[in-house]
Formats: C-alpha cells, sequence, structure tokens
C-alpha cells in the first residue's frame, strides 16, 4: 500500500483514497489480520472507530 500512496504523490494523483485504503489495511495488520487478504478489512467497518472528532 505504501507503494501505491507514493506512486499517487509522484504523478500528482489525489492520494486520499489509497491513503484510506492504507491506513485500514495497516489496522487490519495490528488487529491480526495479517495474512487474511483484504476481505479482513471489511471487519473493520463492524467495530466503532477509537477517533473521536
Amino acid at each position: 500500500m505504501y507503494l501505491l500512496v507514493q506512486e499517487s504523490e509522484t504523478l500528482a494523483v489525489n492520494v486520499e483514497l489509497p491513503e484510506f485504503i492504507k491506513t485500514l489495511a495497516d489496522r487490519a495488520i495490528a488487529g491480526g489480520h495479517g495474512g487474511d487478504g483484504y476481505a479482513a478489512m471489511i471487519e473493520l467497518f463492524r467495530k466503532p472507530s477509537a477517533v473521536t472528532a
């Protein structure tokens, strides 16, 4: 995911979506789902975010 963000920046493409996906992937890995594939990120939507406004 890092390379996707880096290439987007290099090509002057908006990086908001790649950064969002990278953040989800990082959270899935931190939650012990590193070897589960991209579908494991869906589980993150079922849990409330720790981020508050």
